[in-house]
């Protein structure tokens, strides 16, 4: 037992440890966080750990205990970060009695601690929150964790690759976080001894430059990414599973003739819809000539063909899961299972601990990459954990992702880049050039606001471990396009049941509110993003102001991520500051459904530019003493180009 509480004062961060196995750490604007270490094995939730001292130095101290689940070790240690803050870092490691199918270790539990507001990271696509308080929801965070209270953000880290995978959950109630545990749950891990890695806590004023750094620190490999910021065309948004042969080369010989976007236009990216089914990556009928043809047909227009796999994914029908069982990661059974569900398609997913399917991974891709594809999307990655155990269980689920993309990367490196779609970003830089960072984005107002704070807060990452990719810059609007199928597909109607009586949500189409002004919001953001770029629309049906988005947006200038101004205390940022070469550029959105006055001084920022111009419509911006003043409408913005 700890005879006397332990304090340290690792330069301005305070460290207490308790006698009765708590402890509280403080840093600059978070005067108290009162903190206690627990595990949980199933409903087993041992009463403590006994901890003695074992190791203590001016910049660490090591604890030692015991329970009914095993040995371990505690650890806190004065941290610093690139940036250098001072922080702490707390790390737990153990060697059970026994190997266990499901294992919680929270390093960290709070209580209750007060915030003005939080933002999460979801550990692949989409799934952030920019949460303002008072709200009462529940939260779920992976990496770097942001909370807010007063003038300060606190940040709670774990690395990029990880041990085990870890996160940050708990609840919002009103003002107070509560119940939050920084935990990593470890599932089927066949080995005794438990490594985990430190989680790092670090409080500062400025919550982008935290960011920024904890991106640098988490650089495996530095690229460079000149040429994948190159905007593509994809036919996913419009066509989905309607996609044939003939509709990619209308597409692709529209982009060549145009003055504009055969300019710009450096990538034809065939999505979902070409094949077999998953698990057998052959042409189906509607694409007679197979796809060698067509990506010889492609190049030969001056585009850089490029196609899209759910490379772990297999169907019920497909060759593997009807004779390669082996092939196959499997449920609590220890047998193949249906692991997958999509738009209400199952499947069963590959096991990358197989050697076997290493291999039929690699072979795979290298012959399509030397068929002439140089740009492969790599779809579903993360529901490959859906499956509950894999053939060698000394693998932890956070390498997983990782061990599907390598072979991969090693098939097709140097002569083929790689989107990792669904990509947990704990598989880290090496193998991917682009990821997802937002959700699925649609032509629809509701998806518009859903996907904003997941791009948003996404901006530390862009051309730094990789080029984000926000989802499609889709120009078709309700009067942007003369097409008489705008609203015709209704991809949602696999989800009414036979009893169900009120079908409207699923009913939906994939344009729904959203006419030019909402359009440019959605490709601003694409913009503000600074990553990739690709449409997704029919392009011959746009008309003529479609196609004046689709220009402009394909002929700008890819700068840094834009940075979200008001990211730390809104629900979706209404300002972005964007550095672009020489230039700036200022995103204001109205989000409400009533007009408002909206300003930013640029002087803040360091810009004593006094011109400006609307990026829609070339139309001159005021700027008065150093500050934008604009009226925008409902559901509107203004991009400024700031020169």
């Amino acid at each position: 037992m700890i005879a006397q509480n332990i304090r340290r004062d690792f330069n301005g961060v305070l460290l207490e440890i308790k006698t009765d196995e708590t402890f509280s750490i403080a840093l600059p604007g978070f005067s108290t966080l009162n903190c206690v270490t627990t595990v949980k094995a199933g409903e087993l939730v041992p009463a403590g750990f006994n901890w003695n001292v074992c190791k203590e130095s001016d910049t660490s101290v090591c604890l030692s205990g015991e329970n009914e689940l095993g040995k371990w070790l505690l650890e806190f240690a004065f941290a610093k970060n690139l940036g250098g803050i001072n922080g702490i870092s707390v790390k737990m490691s153990g060697v059970l009695q026994q190997a266990l199918p499901d294992l919680e270790v929270a390093v960290l539990k709070i209580a209750s601690l007060k915030a003005d507001h939080i933002l999460t990271q979801g550990i692949a696509m989409g799934g952030c929150s920019s949460i303002k308080l008072p709200a009462n929801t529940s939260f779920s965070s992976h990496y770097q964790t942001m909370i807010s209270a007063g003038d300060h953000i606190l940040q709670i880290g774990f690395p990029l690759m990880q041990l085990q995978p870890g996160k940050v959950h708990g609840n919002v109630q009103d003002h107070e976080l509560q119940d939050i545990l920084v935990s990593y749950r470890i599932s089927h891990f066949g080995l005794k001894k438990i490594e985990l890695d430190p989680v790092t806590l670090f409080a500062a004023k400025d919550g982008f430059q935290l960011m920024y750094d904890w991106a640098d620190a988490n650089i495996e490999v530095k690229k460079d990414f000149s040429d994948m910021a190159a905007p593509g065309w994809n036919s996913w948004d419009y066509y989905r599973w309607t996609i044939t042969e003939e509709e990619v080369l209308n597409n692709a010989e529209f982009i060549a003739r145009d003055p504009v976007l055969s300019k710009h236009v450096k990538r034809i990216i065939i999505d979902d819809g070409w094949q077999y089914c998953y698990g057998e990556w052959e042409a189906n009928h509607l694409f007679p000539n197979g796809m060698e043809y067509l990506a010889k047909e492609i190049r030969k227009m001056g585009f850089v063909p490029g196609l899209w796999f759910a490379p772990t994914i297999v169907e019920p029908h497909a060759r593997i899961a009807q004779m390669d069982y082996d092939m196959l990661a499997m449920g609590e059974s220890g047998k193949p299972c249906l692991s997958f569900q999509c738009m209400k398609r199952h499947g069963f997913v590959l096991d990358p601990t197989v050697p076997k399917v290493r291999k039929y991974l690699f072979d795979m891709f290298k012959r399509y990459a030397d068929m002439g594809y140089g740009y492969f999307k790599l779809d579903f990655l993360g529901s490959t954990l859906g499956a509950r155990k894999f053939a060698d269980a000394s693998v932890p689920r956070s390498q997983i992702v990782r061990k599907i993309v390598e072979p991969v990367y090693e098939a097709v490196n140097g002569k083929a880049r790689i989107l990792g779609c669904n990509y947990n970003f704990e598989a880290g830089n090496k193998v991917v050039d682009a990821v997802r960072v937002g959700g699925d984005i649609h032509a629809t107002w509701k998806g518009i606001c859903h996907n904003v704070a997941s791009v948003a807060a996404r901006f530390w990452g862009n051309k730094r471990l990789w080029l984000n990719d926000p989802d499609f810059a889709l120009c078709r609007s309700l009067d942007t396009a003369n097409d008489p199928d705008l609203t015709r597909l209704l991809c949602c109607l696999v989800y009414i049941t036979p009893e169900m009586t009120d079908s409207k949500y699923c009913e939906f189409p994939l344009v729904e509110e959203v006419s030019r002004p909402q359009a440019e919001i959605l490709l601003s953001i694409v913009l503000a993003a600074a990553g990739a770029v690709n449409l997704s629309d029919n392009l011959p049906r746009l008309n003529e102001r479609g196609l004046e988005l689709a220009r402009r947006v394909v002929g700008a200038d890819s700068g840094d991520a834009a940075i979200p101004v008001d990211l730390f205390r809104s629900d979706k940022p209404s300002y972005w500051f964007q550095k672009v070469k020489d230039y700036h550029r200022v995103l204001l959105i109205n989000w409400n459904d009533e007009p408002g006055t909206y300003f930013f001084d640029l002087k803040k920022y360091g810009v004593t530019d006094d011109s400006a111009v609307n990026f829609w419509n070339d139309q001159i911006v005021k700027i008065n003493d150093g500050v934008i003043s604009v009226e925008l409408q409902p559901r509107s913005c203004l991009l400024a180009v700031v020169k």
